[in-house]
């Protein structure tokens, strides 16, 4: 496709009015936002599944048809607080439930570790009762690591420094070493620059590339996202060397981790408007 092609096609449906509407959603929103379209990005154009299929080729067409809030709404109820955007805790830290063990005896019973039919319970043998259930399932991410924890004896203070000197012995242990995370710094100023940066504006327009298998240029990208009436202005180069390479950070699951853990910490934020998630002070959020 040629140039003056792609800015004709593409100003078909983009328009960066359009996207004024993210100053009234929430922090909260803004990462639900940059989500979906990580996982638009992330995908094939077959999308796998049916149910996903669907879901996103609806995305895709809100997007293309200049509507870019794919899950949230500016005219919603006050509601009550967010819950933690770490909703994957309790699938890692949870209550071991009847259900659990009952499964678990099975697996034991199959290994011959506990007793059959004899009348009694209990392992076959004192140095099977002493082996940990870690040492008989093998420990990796379908199986967790059981623990022992009595609250009623400890304080939060005390849980939290056991396990924190634990964990590193238990990942020697058991060979597991620690998930790979990026250490670079996530914070308030990085959510100002995916409102600064029009990195969800952006990131449509990367939608649309690969959509339509085109490429806007840098210089394209540049007079898109400030149109000459525009108070800022950032030229090919810096959306090449700078504001690019966050949108494409901001499509990886690290990015949306350090997202949420940030949100956890500052929970308060997360039915804050962006408005005013833009008039604060990084110490605001220390």
């Amino acid at each position: 496709m040629k140039a003056s092609e792609v800015m004709v096609s593409v100003k078909r449906w983009f328009s960066l009015r359009n996207y004024d509407v993210l100053q009234e959603i929430t922090a909260g929103d803004l990462s639900d936002e940059i989500n979906r379209r990580a996982s638009l990005l992330r995908y094939d154009f077959d999308y796998g599944n049916d149910t996903r299929r669907l879901r996103c080729l609806e995305y895709e067409a809100r997007i293309l048809a200049g509507n870019p809030l794919l899950v949230s709404s500016t005219t919603k109820a006050p509601t009550a607080r967010k819950i933690n955007p770490l909703t994957d805790a309790s699938l890692h830290v949870r209550h071991i439930t009847v259900a659990d063990i009952g499964r678990y005896e099975a697996r034991l019973r199959e290994l011959d570790i506990l007793r059959r039919g004899d009348g009694s319970s209990g392992p076959v043998s004192k140095e099977d009762g002493r082996r940990r259930l870690t040492d008989i399932d093998e420990l990796n991410a379908d199986h967790p690591l059981y623990l022992w924890l009595n609250i009623a004896l400890l304080t939060d203070e005390e849980v939290v420094e056991h396990v924190k000197r634990m964990l590193p012995q238990w990942r020697k242990e058991y060979g597991t070493g620690e998930p790979a995370i990026n250490t670079s710094r996530f914070g308030l100023s990085t959510v100002k620059k995916l409102i600064h940066y029009r990195i969800i504006p952006m990131l449509d327009l990367m939608l649309w590339e690969k959509r339509n298998g085109a490429r806007i240029s840098y210089e394209q990208m540049s007079r898109l996202l400030y149109p000459d009436d525009s108070n800022v202005i950032r030229g090919g180069a810096q959306i090449k060397d700078t504001d690019r390479p966050l949108a494409e950070r901001a499509l990886t699951r690290e990015f949306d981790r350090l997202f949420n853990l940030w949100l956890s910490k500052n929970d308060y934020l997360m039915d804050t408007k962006i408005a005013d998630v833009m008039k604060m002070d990084e110490e605001e959020t220390a």
